[in-house]
């Protein structure tokens, strides 16, 4: 077994994707960002995970340092760009995908295109589809038609997702699992703007991601009381006292 932090630069599809990856012993533990974030977020948690698990996180395209794609892209994008690194890294499944955010999304799609690599899966505050749209319930009406229009056009958000084709597609790939999902929710609003109704679309997201427990035959649901939407970097040990449980669970 050998601990060795290394940074590469690999190309997929034409350009360089920088990862961050560190091997040690299966199960792997694929640490996915949230939109426009880079793979340093999980710098703290991918340390601590490392000493008992091989570890990648990466920078998706047009993000740190990683080269840019032409946009818009979509999930099915993502998951094949997350599917060759990872083999051109050779990084040893089965896997345990933890996704933040959209990060989330992007995980559960890699999840139902390939199932059979897949061990288990930690969803941190994981954005669920169509969310802008059950924003809708809530939303002040002055506030509707911006938020619509950030759902419909891509060039709007940091990474250029097409977001109406992304959520078809996680609708349309999804298989049932039977593997581990663990999901973490935030406790507290993130304060938008005196207009954005914060503990309404707290209770949304709290709503939605609850659901999430049907994707798999085995899930646990918890709430992180002390955390906004960054879990990871608010209440890190919960991410990793989930992790290490799924850990275990998978090695026994």
């Amino acid at each position: 077994m050998r601990n060795q932090k290394e940074g590469h630069l690999i190309m997929c599809d034409n350009r360089k994707i920088f990862s961050t990856y560190i091997r040690t012993c299966t199960p792997s533990v694929v640490f996915i960002a949230g939109l426009g974030d880079s793979g340093e977020v999980w710098g703290e948690i991918q340390d601590r995970i490392s000493q008992e698990a091989s570890t990648i996180s990466y920078d998706r395209a047009g993000i740190g340092r990683s080269e840019a794609a032409p946009i818009p892209r979509t999930l099915h994008d993502l998951a094949e760009e997350l599917a060759v690194l990872l083999h051109k890294l050779d990084v040893e499944p089965p896997y345990i995908v933890v996704g933040h955010s959209f990060g989330g999304l992007v995980a559960r799609l890699y999840a139902s295109l390939y199932p059979h690599l897949i061990a288990g899966m930690v969803l941190v505050d994981a954005a669920p589809e169509y969310k802008e749209l059950a924003y809708e319930r809530v939303l002040p009406s002055k506030l509707v038609a911006a938020n619509r229009e950030y759902y419909e056009n891509p060039m709007l958000n940091r990474e250029g997702i097409d977001k109406v084709t992304s959520y078809k597609q996680i609708v349309d790939y999804a298989v049932p699992w039977d593997f581990p999902l663990s999901i973490i929710t935030s406790g507290l609003p993130d304060v938008r703007g005196e207009e954005w109704p914060s503990h309404d679309i707290l209770q949304i997201e709290q709503t939605l991601q609850a659901d999430f427990q049907r994707l798999s035959t085995s899930s646990k649901y918890r709430i992180a009381s002390r955390s906004g939407h960054d879990i990871h970097q608010d209440e890190p040990e919960l991410v990793i006292e989930e992790i290490r449980a799924m850990l275990k669970a998978v090695r026994k």
